[in-house]
């Protein structure tokens, strides 16, 4: 055990670790409302309908001065919820605890500072089942088609 300790040690101090599972992908150049909108569209386009967004940007700027932050991560930041069924039920029918990967989500943002670039940000689902498997296709292709769709409005300005 005590061979272990500088290891343990070495490890916390390290700093925080990125989780595996989060995905990013950096669109421009692309305006935040033809990007978000995008977003609607390929996520309608996969027969879904998205929840009302978290306001995500809107809770962090709320709460800075309680908190005593200055420096603002996000220009504009919202996380969109959205569930498929057929993906929700294979997903419970392989692992009752997969109840905690629904609904699927997708987080668009904009940094301050920073123009003509818009982000999308994801969890994949964990595991390699084909629920899992399924439910990281539908992320891919919603995030593809947002590239694909979002800097167009960029272009025609």
């Amino acid at each position: 055990m005590l061979r272990l300790l500088p290891f343990i040690f070495a490890l916390l101090l390290a700093g925080p670790v990125c989780s595996d599972g989060l995905r990013h992908l950096r669109i421009g150049p692309a305006i935040y409302a033809d990007a978000r909108e995008a977003l609607v569209d390929a996520i309608e386009a996969e027969g879904l309908v998205p929840a009302p967004p978290s306001q995500f940007g809107d809770m962090l700027q709320r709460t800075a001065p309680a908190l005593e932050e200055t420096e603002p991560v996000y220009q504009q930041a919202e996380v969109l919820h959205f569930c498929s069924a057929r993906i929700a039920w294979q997903l419970a029918r392989e692992n009752a605890i997969n109840i905690a990967q629904c609904p699927l989500s997708m987080a668009i943002y904009t940094r301050p500072g920073v123009t003509n670039a818009v982000h999308l940000a994801w969890r994949e689902a964990s595991g390699d089942s084909p629920g899992a498997r399924a439910a990281n296709a539908l992320l891919e292709r919603i995030a593809r088609q947002v590239a694909d769709n979002a800097g167009r409005g960029a272009l025609r300005q």
